[in-house]
């Protein structure tokens, strides 16, 4: 008596095949593939995917080093632009004085270096400006009373004047005092 047990591998699973059913020694049962395919498409695709997030991270990083580059360039192209102003004395108790703006252009900002500028008088403020020739007024760049940055809106000329009058305490929102220190637009 032959025991089922006993029959090799093969030979069980071919046994519940009916013959017309089975495929022809060496090949492949269609069913078999039918049932893998999706397995072998998930597993394309995530190997995609994978390399795909790969690709994503790699990039990410050429535009991080990238940024780092310009913003290397930007800082030391700078410079290029900066415009340097000194401003003359109008006054010649003022005369030992030495005032500059260094101003960029790109930015509206700047910053003024003061030198030997004596104490203003009780109640009384050196206030900075920026001369727009386009317009009406000049752009106050704030109170001074040491050397340090200043911002204004945009001015109309890439090489604007600047001035420095005596001004109440607190500044004024117009110059209503003498003219000190000035270099023309353009200058």
């Amino acid at each position: 008596m032959h025991h089922p047990s006993r029959q090799a591998p093969d030979e069980l699973l071919t046994a519940k095949v009916p013959p017309q059913d089975r495929p022809a020694p060496g090949t492949v049962d269609g069913r078999f593939i039918s049932r893998l395919l999706p397995y072998v498409i998930a597993a394309g695709l995530m190997a995609l995917g994978i390399s795909q997030a790969l690709q994503i991270v790699a990039l990410k990083s050429q535009l991080l080093a990238t940024r780092a580059d310009v913003n290397q360039l930007q800082a030391s192209n700078a410079l290029i632009g900066l415009r340097l102003a000194t401003l003359e004395a109008r006054d010649s108790a003022y005369a030992s004085s030495t005032i500059m703006v260094a101003w960029d252009p790109n930015q509206h900002r700047g910053v003024v270096s003061l030198q030997n500028l004596p104490t203003p008088p009780a109640g009384r403020d050196y206030q900075l400006w920026v001369l727009d020739p386009a317009a009406e007024t000049p752009v106050s760049a704030g109170v001074i009373s040491g050397s340090r940055p200043f911002a204004v809106a945009p001015v109309s000329t890439q090489n604007p004047g600047f001035a420095i009058s005596l001004e109440p305490g607190g500044g004024s929102p117009i110059p209503t005092g003498p003219i000190l220190f000035a270099v023309a637009p353009g200058s």
